[in-house]
């Protein structure tokens, strides 16, 4: 079973997600992630199979791995009961997470965001890598 590097599935999901313009992929037999964007520079040229998903898998963006505004609700039940409508009206519309993120300052509660929301992305990728038989590595 490859080992996936847990820093460079975090980025290629960043950078898969809509509206960013990346693609990554990740080699079933070495773990090594692979990715394509116009905004990373230089990078090794991407082999010729590379949509052959039976020896690359690509990489989901955050909102398909369930990342994206159900993580900062989730944090909002536990921390801010009560702030659920205003945080989701907070959300929508460009610079939403920028917003939230401010909010969780204002109250004290940006280490606990941090927190929690690494906690949820590395279960989720854990959880993506065993579904596709790898691991995650450290």
């Amino acid at each position: 079973m490859a080992t996936v590097n847990a820093d460079e599935l975090e980025n290629a999901m960043i950078l898969a997600d809509p509206p960013r313009a990346g693609r990554a992929w990740v080699c079933r037999a070495s773990g090594e992630v692979l990715v394509k964007a116009d905004m990373v520079g230089s990078h090794t040229p991407l082999p010729d199979d590379i949509h052959e998903e039976e020896t690359y898998i690509p990489v989901p963006g955050c909102s398909r791995l369930g990342l994206g505004q159900a993580v900062v609700l989730d944090f909002v039940r536990q921390q801010l009961p009560g702030e659920e409508e205003n945080v989701g009206t907070m959300l929508r519309g460009a610079g939403g997470f920028e917003r939230f993120a401010k909010l969780a300052q204002e109250r004290g509660l940006l280490a606990a965001w941090h927190a929690f929301r690494q906690e949820r992305t590395l279960a989720a990728l854990r959880a993506w890598c065993e579904a596709q038989g790898l691991e995650l590595g450290s």
